[in-house]
């Protein structure tokens, strides 16, 4: 591919420089190494094993009272996933630093696809923006005041699985209330987090490894999600990791599989609140009970609303037991039953399989889209560039899609 996409090393190396680090005060560089820290979510004790030193000389460093010396400024830059340049205070363009953040996680599930997907879409978003000027992402007054209740209000972590799901539920109404929403059905599920918070979207087929990825940082929101999955899963993934984002999650990058999403932890299982509530609102689901099976949950019924609101099977049931609809052993047998067995046996009012089937489709950032396909039109930016964000070969038939002028319908 065209304009050098070899990798994260096109992003930039770490740039240890002896006279910045003479220059930075050891208060602010300590300052920035704890954010760092806590950011990736590693002890004092576990940083210090990774950089060679025990726990009090870190705490010394957070608390400025230890100088980070030249020599230790890469190993806690790869440490921690930054550049040399962010622990010195020095300017770094959002993209690169949130790069090198995202190359140095050493979480698990370090190398899946996912993770490789974003660090992308992340080399195109740098050069895009260096070669013309992008417009930034930015969220609708709708979603900045569900961004101010959800980082006022709902800021303090929940004590209770209760408190979780009612933090979740909270959250998610909310968000219906202020996007106008209704209780109905969500149709274009990205273009609805684009649109709203500002949060770009990319779905690619990347295997089982990882259900998707969330980062956020300065100037950098992104969701990647895996069409190897089916369509309902999908769907649910992007709302979870949507609530990471609204929730603003002290991680930076959060990579997870579906036994991260559903692990017992209170802050997972406030954002399956919001995820389960806003897919699929209480009224909504009694309204279509209501008049397809006089309010009680039938196998068809079941289907039925696996399709309306583009949801799986495990989401649905998770969704009526918090709605005491049906029972743990009842969602217990079902699930066993097997989601294409019940809709096979109910084809009929699920003409599209949503909770079954994977599309397995690939879709980029409009945003990021958009400014690429102009950047080619022009010539700041090679062909490869598009290629990339579309997972398509460069070839002629890239060529006639992207590079002839488009036909303007007037009114």
């Amino acid at each position: 591919m065209g304009d050098g996409l070899t990798g994260v090393e096109a992003l930039g190396p770490l740039l240890p420089v002896a006279s910045s680090a003479g220059a930075a005060a050891p208060a602010d560089v300590g300052r920035r190494v704890g954010q760092a820290r806590l950011r990736r979510a590693l002890t004092g004790e576990a940083l210090g094993t990774l950089v060679g030193l025990g726990k009090d000389q870190i705490s010394k460093v957070e608390n400025g009272r230890r100088k980070v010396s030249v020599r230790e400024l890469p190993k806690f830059a790869q440490a921690l996933g930054v550049t040399v340049a962010h622990l010195l205070g020095q300017p770094c363009r959002p993209t690169l630093a949130m790069a090198h953040r995202l190359a140095g996680d050493s979480g698990p599930g370090e190398d899946n696809n996912a993770k490789r997907r974003a660090l992308e879409l992340l080399e195109v978003e740098d050069i895009v923006a260096q070669r013309v000027q992008t417009w930034p992402s930015a969220a609708t007054p709708a979603g900045r005041r569900v961004l101010e209740l959800a980082r006022s209000e709902l800021s303090e972590r929940p004590r209770t699985r209760l408190e979780a799901e009612r933090q979740g539920k909270r959250l998610a109404e909310r968000t219906r209330h202020e996007l106008d929403l209704g209780s109905y059905e969500l149709g274009d599920l990205p273009g609805l987090i684009e649109r709203h918070f500002g949060v770009d979207v990319a779905l690619s087929p990347l295997g089982n490894e990882a259900d998707g990825l969330c980062l956020h940082g300065e100037g950098v929101a992104l969701i990647v999600a895996s069409t190897d999955f089916s369509q309902g899963h999908v769907r649910f993934t992007l709302t979870h990791e949507l609530g990471h984002h609204l929730l603003n999650d002290p991680r930076d990058v959060i990579n997870e599989g579906e036994h991260d999403m559903y692990a017992d932890d209170l802050a997972e299982k406030r954002v399956n609140a919001f995820a389960g509530h806003l897919l699929m609102p209480e009224d909504g689901i009694r309204e279509t009970l209501g008049w397809l099976s006089g309010g009680r949950v039938t196998e068809r019924s079941l289907v039925a609303l696996m399709e309306q609101f583009g949801v799986s099977l495990a989401a649905l049931l998770f969704q009526l037991r918090v709605m005491s609809l049906v029972t743990p052993e009842q969602s217990q047998r079902l699930i066993r039953a097997g989601a294409r067995q019940l809709v096979a046996r109910h084809a009929s009012v699920a003409p599209t399989g949503a909770g079954i089937h994977a599309l397995q489709t690939v879709r980029a950032p409009e945003r990021l889209l958009g400014a690429a396909v102009e950047a080619a039109r022009s010539e700041h930016v090679g062909l490869g560039v598009v290629a990339t964000l579309l997972q398509r070969d460069d070839d002629d038939a890239l060529w006639d899609d992207v590079m002839k002028p488009e036909s303007e319908v007037f009114a």
